[in-house]
């Protein structure tokens, strides 16, 4: 094993009990805690095994299997961010739309001020 593959694991398995923790503290449902478990265990197979991973590679018409994660890497990483985009617009659209209605609930009636 070499370097970057010990690094890799190591990476793998701390993301893992990080995970594990915030599973604990009931921050990640048990849904999304198996989501995070599953991708932290294919990275680390991916690290152990690339030889395996070589054959997608050329399947997929990279030159090397290095070149197919990197491709990989960016559609997962720009998805994930389009995602979040999506999820904080319409977090922020309901926020302003909450305080706009405390706000008007907070407002006297236009009679009370004539007093």
């Amino acid at each position: 094993m070499i370097g970057i593959q010990v690094l890799a694991l190591l990476f793998a398995l701390i993301q893992g009990y990080f995970t594990y923790l915030h599973f604990r503290r009931n921050e990640f449902t048990l849904r999304e805690c198996l989501g995070w478990m599953v991708i932290w265990i294919s990275f680390s197979l991916v690290t152990l095994f690339p030889q395996v991973f070589g054959a997608f590679a050329d399947s997929a018409g990279a030159i090397r299997a290095l070149d197919f994660f990197t491709v990989i890497g960016f559609i997962v990483v720009l998805s994930i961010s389009f995602y979040t985009y999506v999820s904080v617009d319409r977090l922020r659209k309901k926020l302003e739309k909450a305080v706009r209605d405390l706000a008007l609930q907070d407002t006297p009636a236009k009679s009370d001020k004539r007093r």
